[in-house]
């Protein structure tokens, strides 16, 4: 019984955490991680879930709910960057250009 539990010390007080409140608070920690890692856009639960989790995540979101679709409420700056945007930017344009150019010919 006493291999469920683990012991431990957080500022000087004792916690008892059985096993199945740290595998949720493992699997919590993995969607916070997953969402921060590899999502451009979070939508308003996403951004309260991992707010919950840091909220220093304020220096790495920005507001955009006003110009994107109702469900993306923010932008994420750990993935988003201006010079990635721009490339995508510029590649669109000279593809579009290129296909273009075919029927001027």
């Amino acid at each position: 019984m006493k291999n469920d539990y683990i012991y431990t010390v957080i500022k000087n007080k004792h916690i008892m955490l059985n096993s199945e409140t740290i595998y949720n608070a493992e699997q919590e920690f993995k969607r916070f991680e997953m969402i921060m890692n590899t999502k451009l856009y979070l939508t308003q639960e996403e951004y309260d879930f991992c707010f919950g989790w840091d909220a220093d995540i304020r220096k790495d979101t920005t507001y955009i709910g006003g110009y994107s679709s109702d469900d993306r409420a923010y932008l994420n700056l750990r993935i988003y960057s201006e010079h990635d945007h721009e490339k995508r930017n510029n590649e669109g344009s000279s593809e579009e250009w290129e296909s273009n150019s075919l029927y001027c010919s």
